[in-house]
């Protein structure tokens, strides 16, 4: 009997959902895996996944689902998750939310890439280094524009003054900046623009020097490929989505929630979780604030990579793509 496995939710979610595939593989290694998910770009090419599917397969009951162990699960609503005592990481609770009764303990995220997907993504990164990749929106379904109707704006993403701030203060620092955005999202002046698809972004990522921005997709892809990175966070928290490796800087500001306000729970204790003083929930950064946190990460950026493109870049920063 093969497992077929259903997740749902956003990009952020798959990939973190990519642990949990591993887990599943290690644990149970003669046992075949069906993925069947929202975005099976995620799951192209993974070697421990036997069929990738979407959740609109056609004959999907008669022709994977019957007579298999099929599980569907929600990390989002187990208490350690949502609760303070016990609290975990989103990509440890996922075997428990699937019926497996565990923790992963130590999970590990993993997106697998071809050689020709990894040339394009150097190759473009050659062209415009020493090249970051920002994304300062996410969580935007289809057809929805961002700004007052999207539930989390105020508390997730980077608003727009202060999205331009960032991109100019590296740009000064001789950095080219990568926007990734949603379609309907405004250009940020100064930025590099690109409309491909977006697995054909995750090599860009995986060889950029850097990528900045907030808890949403992009933050975990990088975080997958162990990338330098700096997470403005708002509304969430890193314990329960962050990455923590040398070269992972968390932007706070001043209190914290652990989980977003409007998730449905089953009780009212993690509607407003608040910690201490040292991070934050509104996203209410100050221009100084924005400052302290680049000028912090790109003298580690510099460190790391010699300073010298850098460097030679000062002043003269790739022209827009549009």
């Amino acid at each position: 009997m093969n497992y077929i496995i259903e997740i749902s939710g956003g990009i952020g979610k798959h990939v973190m959902a990519t642990a949990f595939i591993r887990w599943l593989n290690e644990k149970q290694p003669k046992k075949k895996i069906i993925v069947v998910s929202a975005y099976p770009d995620i799951f192209e090419y993974n070697p421990r996944i036997h069929r990738n599917l979407r959740l609109d397969q056609p004959y999907l009951f008669e022709d994977y689902i019957k007579g298999n162990d099929y599980r569907k699960g929600n990390p989002y609503e187990l208490e350690e998750f949502y609760r303070e005592k016990d609290k975990k990481h989103l990509m440890q609770l996922f075997p428990k939310a699937y019926r497996f009764n565990q923790i992963c303990e130590n999970p590990e995220s993993e997106i697998y890439l071809t050689r020709g997907e990894e040339m394009d993504g150097r190759v473009y990164c050659e062209q415009y280094k020493p090249l970051i990749t920002f994304q300062a929106v996410g969580g935007l379904p289809p057809g929805m524009m961002p700004g007052r109707n999207k539930v989390d704006s105020s508390q997730r993403d980077i608003p727009p003054q202060i999205a331009n701030y960032i991109v100019q203060l590296l740009r000064q620092k001789g950095f080219n900046v990568l926007q990734l955005r949603n379609k309907v999202e405004p250009q940020i002046p100064g930025t590099l623009q690109i409309d491909i698809p977006f697995r054909n972004i995750m090599p860009i990522v995986k060889h950029a020097v850097a990528h900045i921005g907030i808890d949403s997709s992009w933050m975990h892809v990088a975080g997958c490929f162990k990338k330098s990175m700096l997470t403005f966070w708002g509304g969430t928290h890193k314990d329960n989505f962050g990455y923590n490796y040398n070269g992972s800087f968390h932007a706070f500001t001043k209190n914290a929630m652990h989980g977003r306000p409007y998730f449905a729970v089953h009780d009212r204790c993690a509607l407003y979780p608040y910690k201490d003083k040292r991070e934050g929930f509104e996203f209410d950064f100050s221009m100084r604030d924005v400052e302290k946190h680049i000028n912090k990460f790109a003298d580690f950026i510099q460190n790391k990579e010699g300073g010298k493109n850098v460097e030679n870049n000062k002043g003269n920063p790739k022209k827009d793509i549009l």
